[in-house]
């Protein structure tokens, strides 16, 4: 799962093209530490193969939903089943840049708050879906059952992208991240690759 989670892409600059920068110099001056449901947030978009960096609003919106609610994380397990969501995984895939995440787990009576974060990579991408309603554009996360060590602290989580390299995959169709396997709970591939946790006030 993910309902909270930060960006200071203002002060990250040094992980993109300076040509990439000028050319979207509004977006580069977000900056949210605490970025939750229904705000608005910085997200990757492939258009002809080139990246559209723009402002989006976190969560799904849907007919069949109950008033005011909006679709802030798709189970990846089951998107491509779904009938709302199949097509938007094929046509309208996204990334959403983060620098950490957050989850709560209860301790002692208290729900104690862990911070998630590639520790040698301060800009990383949670998979995501978006739509285009009335010339707004609306975000959502896919989220997968969590591994052993993620498991520690909360059930599930984001999907998630560490290494440029990986970007083109994900748009392409490519990678593993919607097939079952990828999924399994001893899975470690995401702390292999750095992530950490920690509390936090």
């Amino acid at each position: 799962m993910c309902g909270r989670y930060s960006l200071d892409l203002n002060n990250s600059k040094s992980n993109f093209k300076p040509e990439t920068i000028k050319k979207y110099s509004k977006v580069f001056e977000y900056s949210n530490d605490n970025i939750s449901p229904s705000l608005e947030a910085p997200i990757i978009i492939n258009k002809n193969n080139d990246y559209d960096f723009t402002i989006a609003k976190w969560g799904l919106i849907f007919d069949w939903l109950p008033k005011g609610k909006t679709l802030f994380n798709i189970r990846s397990e089951t998107i491509k089943e779904k009938k709302f969501s199949r097509d938007i995984v094929e046509t309208q895939k996204c990334l959403i840049p983060f620098n950490h995440y957050f989850e709560w787990k209860k301790e002692n009576n208290k729900n104690q708050k862990y911070k998630f974060y590639f520790k040698e990579r301060p800009i990383a991408y949670f998979l995501g879906v978006f739509q285009k309603l009335n010339n707004n554009i609306f975000f959502s996360i896919l989220t997968r059952q969590a591994s052993i060590s993620g498991q520690k602290i909360h059930i599930r989580c984001p999907q998630m992208i560490p290494i440029k390299s990986q970007v083109k995959d994900w748009f392409n169709g490519g990678g593993d991240w919607l097939k079952e396997s990828y999924n399994d709970i001893n899975n470690e591939d995401l702390f292999n690759l750095g992530l950490k946790y920690e509390k936090t006030q």
